[in-house]
């Protein structure tokens, strides 16, 4: 009976210490990595280097990296990780022209025990038992990437002119709203536009840090179809020497009954 009741003991105890012996992945840094406040990429995108740590006591295997939107990765330098091993990842955050502010992306992690993983996938290709003990759940671990871009010049409600409802020998007019989003006075000067666009503002202007105008471009299409234009100015800000606006819409035939008579 005590030989019984020694080995019963000893089969627990043995279960307990399987029961304990898992992979584990672990984001050094955490698993948020926030550049803080950045100027905006002149490459269009910031970079980080990520490292995963296998913290568990056995093998641990990266099943998929997938970015979200706006997010590019290159793979990992190991999907295979003993206890202990580390895996080393090139990520980048895109930063299109018209993003300011605070910014947040994702990227996903499923990863999990590499014998159990296997099996898996052993299983999904012939079926079959799985043997007895294995971990063949897959983990998920998220990556965020966090970054509040500050520009100097700020363009709203987007970085180009978009006329809408374009007729030939009809004048239709775009706006943009330029704010000095930076702590320094900002002049703009030297305004130029093409395609017989009109602005409302000629010479220079000074904005203060906060300071807002509207600048309004006018048009009147001489020929249908596809119309592109190009509006630059200079500026003393270091960072945005040339400004460079620009144009786009659709010209349609004027439905006016006295233009199409004299188009005749």
């Amino acid at each position: 009976m005590h030989r019984f009741i020694t080995m019963a003991i000893a089969a627990l105890l043995i279960g307990a210490v399987g029961a304990h012996a898992q992979a584990k992945l672990e984001i050094e840094g955490g698993e948020t990595f926030d550049w803080g406040k950045v100027k905006p990429p002149t490459d269009g995108h910031l970079e980080a280097v990520i490292k995963m740590k296998n913290i568990g006591n056995k093998p641990l295997k990266l099943v998929e990296i997938k970015p979200g939107c706006g997010c590019t990765k290159t793979d990992p330098d190991k999907f295979e990780l003993e206890p202990g091993d580390v895996s080393t990842m090139n990520v980048k955050l895109n930063i299109s022209p018209a993003q300011a502010g605070p910014i947040t992306k994702s990227i996903t992690i499923r990863w999990g025990d590499h014998d159990g993983m296997d099996a898996r996938e052993e299983f999904k290709r012939r079926g079959g038992d799985v043997a007895a003990g294995l971990d063949t759940n897959e983990k998920v671990t998220f990556l965020f990437l966090k970054a509040d871009v500050q520009r100097a010049i700020m363009m709203t409600p987007s970085i180009y002119f978009s006329f809408q409802g374009l007729e030939v020998g009809k004048e239709s007019q775009a706006k943009l709203e330029i704010k000095n989003n930076s702590d320094q006075n900002i002049t703009f000067s030297d305004w130029n536009a093409d395609n017989d666009i009109v602005l409302n503002v000629t010479g220079s202007k000074t904005l203060v840090p906060g300071e807002s105008m509207d600048l309004v471009a006018t048009v009147v299409p001489g020929l249908k179809g596809q119309f592109s234009g190009l509006v630059t100015a200079k500026t003393n800000h270091p960072d945005h020497a040339t400004l460079e606006i620009r144009a786009y819409g659709f010209t349609k035939e004027s439905e006016s009954p006295v233009f199409q008579n004299n188009a005749k």
